[in-house]
């Protein structure tokens, strides 16, 4: 495993910062992401769960698959940060630019004794009147937003009018689910073709489990797009675009994979634009202990069952057409860091319903200092990530700039060539449009001839 240039960790917040703002704002009043125009036409985003930058990335890292081979196929960006914790408000913000709420930092947890979860609107819901301030953000707590506040995937679809998806073509986007429908009746949804379910989601006010089953272990808090009444509201459109993954059989003489993810990436017309794969609760790191199987079958969790998923789902996706052509960006990152660690980067902004988005109020029940002042806990720490792009990132790089969740975001609305409306007029959704913030720029994208 490669030995990586140190990072300094303590007193580093202002000064990186500093950094992923002034930086930015060199760039261009709005900061675009500096891939030449049009040459990534599809965006996959792979999320895994909870650990630190040197837990994951670092020379002791169980992750080998990950470390050996996936970090040297791209570039590794070591100063890449969460936005909150817990789970959801970090995939929210993936996808929408939205900040932690009080309700969403705490992965809409309402039964402190059960740890289930409640399906409830953001309320009032209302954009907040210091738009200056808070672009983007909506007043209130809550995990389900109004229709009026739009996804990447709204904006994809809004782009491509009545004609997406016909005749076989290409969808906008999709989301991947893994395990999502296995119990229909604790997941919802409806009956998908391929097995499983579409859109499974519960009803308003509804509760939601964050417990897995031996042979169930989807977490909808993993899966942001149904969190948004844009996308749920039209059920046959929510249905085509929220999938199950699909599975892969493993054996001596290969992988067999079957499913929706398969199917979609065989074909670069039938690859979505954008595309968040989800694995379940074993599978992303999650559990520790897995009460169902791994990817091969065992009940060992952590970054031992991510790094399995990854070895047999990886060369799937970076054999795709659409990748091997240079057209894809994949990207491999981590939703937040341990507890630990709430630090931030980017200039990161708390949103107008919470003032600490790197702290949620439920960890009082697991000794946590709460905070004493705004800003205490101001994100959700060092989680590193890989980029991966066979024509325009340069194998085996390391890159030191400060990103993060809403970095990114503004980074594939760029990409993909969203360019008005958002919260900034350019595109950019919520605090994706935050001024000055810096998308990945040529410091990330060269033409590999010049860059190896």
């Amino acid at each position: 495993m490669r030995t990586l240039p140190a990072i300094a960790v303590g007193a580093t917040a202002a000064m990186v910062a500093a950094v992923c703002i002034a930086s930015g704002a060199a760039a261009s009043d709005h900061g675009s992401a500096s891939a030449p125009d049009g040459a990534i036409k599809h965006v996959l985003v792979i999320d895994l769960e909870n650990e630190d930058f040197n837990t994951s990335f670092g020379p002791t890292s169980p992750a080998k698959y990950l470390n050996d081979v996936i970090v040297p196929k791209g570039q590794l960006l070591t100063n890449y940060y969460a936005t909150g914790h817990f789970s959801t408000d970090n995939y929210l913000a993936q996808i929408s630019g939205q900040a932690p709420n009080k309700v969403s930092g705490n992965d809409c947890i309402t039964d402190t004794k059960t740890f289930a979860s409640t399906y409830t609107d953001v309320t009032p819901g209302t954009l907040d009147p210091n738009q200056a301030k808070y672009p983007g953000q909506v007043e209130g707590s809550g995990c389900v937003y109004p229709a009026a506040v739009k996804t990447i995937g709204d904006q994809l679809d809004a782009r491509a009018g009545e004609n997406e998806g016909e005749d076989g073509g290409k969808l906008t986007w999709r989301q991947y689910a893994e395990d999502m429908g296995n119990d229909p009746v604790r997941d919802h949804g409806t009956p998908d073709p391929v097995g499983g379910t579409d859109c499974a989601h519960p009803a308003a006010n509804g509760t939601f489990p964050n417990h897995a089953t031996t042979t169930d272990q989807y977490a909808i808090r993993h899966v942001p797009f149904l969190f948004f009444h844009s996308v749920t509201d039209n059920a046959a459109s929510c249905a085509q675009h929220v999938v199950p993954l699909g599975s892969v059989k493993t054996g001596p003489d290969g992988d067999t994979f079957t499913g929706h993810l398969a199917e979609d990436l065989a074909q670069k017309r039938t690859t979505p634009e954008f595309a968040m794969v989800t694995p379940n609760v074993c599978n992303d790191g999650h559990d520790d202990t897995c009460v169902g199987p791994n990817t091969e079958g065992g009940h060992t969790g952590g970054l031992v069952a991510a790094d399995l998923w990854l070895k047999h789902w990886m060369p799937l996706i970076l054999d795709s057409p659409a990748y091997k052509s240079g057209e894809m960006l994949v990207v491999v990152t981590f939703d937040e860091a341990s507890m630990k660690d709430s630090s931030a980067c980017c200039g990161e902004q708390a949103g107008p319903d919470n003032a600490n988005p790197g702290y949620p109020t439920l960890m009082t029940l697991f000794g946590g200092s709460a905070p004493t002042a705004p800003g205490q806990y101001p994100g959700g720490g060092r989680v590193g990530a890989v980029l991966l792009n066979s024509k325009w990132i340069a194998s085996g790089s390391v890159n030191t700039t400060p990103y993060n969740h809403y970095s990114a975001l503004r980074s594939y609305e760029d990409l993909l060539g969203i360019e008005s409306g958002g919260s900034d007029g350019h595109g950019h959704l919520g605090f994706a449009g935050q001024t000055g913030l810096r998308p990945f720029g040529t410091d990330v994208f060269a033409k590999v001839e010049d860059a190896n």
